[in-house]
């Protein structure tokens, strides 16, 4: 809740108009928000068997190749370069994006097991905080 609580302290009161304006042309933190939920149906998909995707986990665990990723690592960086929340969420991203990427790798080695018990605490925890903070911030960029 104090992640929140700092990312609404920051965002509510340093954002003007027109930064806000230039950061809906950038990215929609919706989709970003939508694309994070529906990682854990993907993955407890692939974890039941019934997904007819091929994941790689080499390719999920990296947090700069989805849309927020690349906007984190990019764009969003002029309008947050000095924000110690902006850099949490980066962190928090990149966590929600090795776990996913190890949930997947534990299916594929036949270790659903470890796969299940990473769903339920360490990826639960990291979708968490990583939909949190960009409500919080859509919110903000949106008021």
């Amino acid at each position: 809740m104090a992640f929140i609580n700092g990312v609404a302290g920051f965002f509510g009161l340093s954002l003007g108009l027109n930064q806000k304006a230039k950061i809906r042309e950038e990215i929609s933190l919706m989709d970003a928000i939508n694309a994070h939920v529906k990682w854990k149906v993907r993955l407890q998909d692939y974890l039941n068997g019934t997904s007819q995707e091929k994941l790689d986990p080499m390719v999920i665990c990296r947090d700069d190749q989805c849309a927020l990723g690349k906007w984190i690592h990019g764009p969003a960086l002029q309008h947050f370069h000095d924000v110690p929340t902006f850099h949490q969420l980066r962190s928090d991203h990149a966590q929600f994006h090795f776990v996913a990427g190890n949930v997947v790798k534990h299916v594929q080695i036949n270790e659903r097991a470890t796969a299940e018990a990473l769903m339920d605490s360490e990826y639960n925890l990291a979708s968490r905080k990583v939909v949190q903070a960009l409500t919080e911030l859509n919110q903000h960029v949106n008021d």
